[in-house]
């Protein structure tokens, strides 16, 4: 919290409103727990649905399009109307100049406050002229019966999908080279959690399956108290892992934990009778969705090919991710850790001072990038071409107006590297020694049943 103001004033504006409006949505939620199948609901009750429909609709919205076949072009649409919406909001509302939607990964961005205040607004809107055409109403219990399907089966997806990520170790992959040679401040507090999380395969899967039990329970009545129960706590658990860690998901994985404490709602009563009061509980009486038996059946369709197309679509994504990026990724031919022993500049050997912002200090090679260690321990990102049959290696910069590279001709033998090349007119002789990266204590002390004392370093 001590930047929180330390930003453009718009942004901490659009940060306050938002935790308001988080704030007044879970009191809402919690206010309405009695909001069951009854026949006649209260005005209040009435009203916080209407809100809550309207605010998790639209934010679900488009969903499920973009995630089923030939779905793209509907997707597009909606996607555009909100990116007008947002927009419109942040120059006309919120003045500001230049406004643009940024695609980076970061999922907390200031398009996605506005985005998400734009939402709330339109609700409130949608919640009013609601409450005037269909004051009449006596109770919206099919709506919300269908409403929590559309919900279940939106929280289940996203379970789904992160929990393959995780059990196929793709999310978090496999600690890098560049890892394990920074210090932990080096680290940013993202980079430490995910560090934390790519070092163990067995707790990331541990955590997939904990997320895909969850998403299959959500997927069925009988268990969906069960699977809102324990997507609640894995989400918990990931929001908290997001706010400790500034990992910008927060929006996201919040709205998710929401969303399963919203389906929870009806069966707050019967929880807290059973874990607290000690109180019998009825049984739950299933009603079916449709009066038509066709329509039943078309459902039963409808739900078992959404959830094959949805597991074969994650399996097969997954399987192509892990041998594209992930752990069974091919290496390329120079992949390692090399000390530079020898480093000659036009024919002039550089001596290994801190000061010479000319000679190397390490050159790693990783599984998709490269990075050159300068002598004061400044790092230059790189990405490699590596050509094994003509033994050649080229080193071009990231960005695009930087227009250095390094040319290089390359002999190995054993442990030694040799590279021999150019870098704009000048001529380059670099000798390396490879480390043996499996001999970091990371990565060598491995899983001890006995300790006769804690390995603590």
């Amino acid at each position: 919290m001590y930047g929180f103001f330390y930003v453009n004033s718009y942004i901490s504006r659009i940060i306050l409103v938002e935790f308001l409006i988080h704030c007044a949505i879970i009191n809402l939620f919690i206010m309405a727990q009695t909001t069951t199948f009854t026949p006649n609901w209260s005005f209040s009750k009435k009203l916080y649905f209407r809100l809550s429909f309207c605010y998790l609709a639209l934010y679900i919205i488009p969903f499920p399009l973009g995630n089923l076949p030939f779905s793209n072009y509907p997707y597009m649409a909606v996607f555009n109307f909100w990116k007008w919406i947002t927009t419109l909001v942040a120059e006309n509302i919120f003045h500001i100049q230049n406004f643009k939607i940024l695609f980076n990964g970061s999922g907390d961005k200031t398009s996605d406050y506005i985005k998400l205040l734009s939402i709330a607004g339109l609700a409130l809107i949608i919640t009013f002229f609601w409450s005037i055409l269909d004051r009449k109403r006596n109770n919206y219990n099919k709506l919300l019966q269908f409403f929590l399907v559309a919900l279940r089966y939106y929280l289940a997806y996203y379970m789904l999908s992160y929990g393959m990520s995780k059990l196929f170790t793709n999310q978090f992959s496999s600690l890098s080279l560049f890892d394990l040679v920074k210090t932990y401040g080096q680290s940013s507090p993202m980079g430490l959690m995910w560090n934390f999380m790519e070092y163990s395969d067995t707790y990331t899967i541990f955590s997939g399956i904990s997320e895909i039990i969850g998403g299959v329970l959500l997927l069925f009545r009988r268990t969906t108290k069960l699977g809102a129960l324990i997507t609640f706590g894995v989400m918990l658990n990931v929001f908290l892992m997001n706010v400790s860690y500034d990992i910008p998901v927060k929006l996201f994985s919040f709205h998710l934990m929401l969303i399963a404490f919203y389906i929870l709602i009806p069966h707050l009563k019967s929880l807290i009778n059973y874990f607290l009061l000690n109180k019998p509980i009825p049984p739950v009486q299933y009603d079916k969705y449709f009066s038509k038996r066709r329509w039943n059946i078309t459902a039963l369709i409808f739900k078992i090919l959404f959830i094959t197309y949805t597991v074969v679509k994650f399996s097969i994504k997954q399987v192509e991710q892990q041998k594209q990026y992930g752990k069974f990724a091919a290496l390329p031919a120079l992949y390692g850790i090399y000390e530079v022993d020898k480093f000659t500049y036009n024919n002039n050997e550089r001596l290994p001072l801190t000061t010479d912002s000319i000679r190397w200090k390490k050159l790693i090679i990783d599984k998709n990038s490269s990075l050159i260690i300068n002598m004061d321990d400044t790092p230059k990102g790189v990405r490699h071409l590596v050509d094994s049959s003509n033994n050649a290696l080229e080193l071009t910069p990231y960005k695009k107006e930087m227009n250095y590279y390094y040319k290089f001709k390359y002999s190995k033998q054993d442990s030694i590297l040799n590279l021999e090349g150019t870098y704009y007119q000048d001529t380059l002789k670099i000798r390396l020694i490879k480390q043996d990266h499996t001999q970091f204590p990371l990565l060598k002390r491995g899983f001890n049943w006995i300790n006769e004392y804690p390995f603590n370093r």
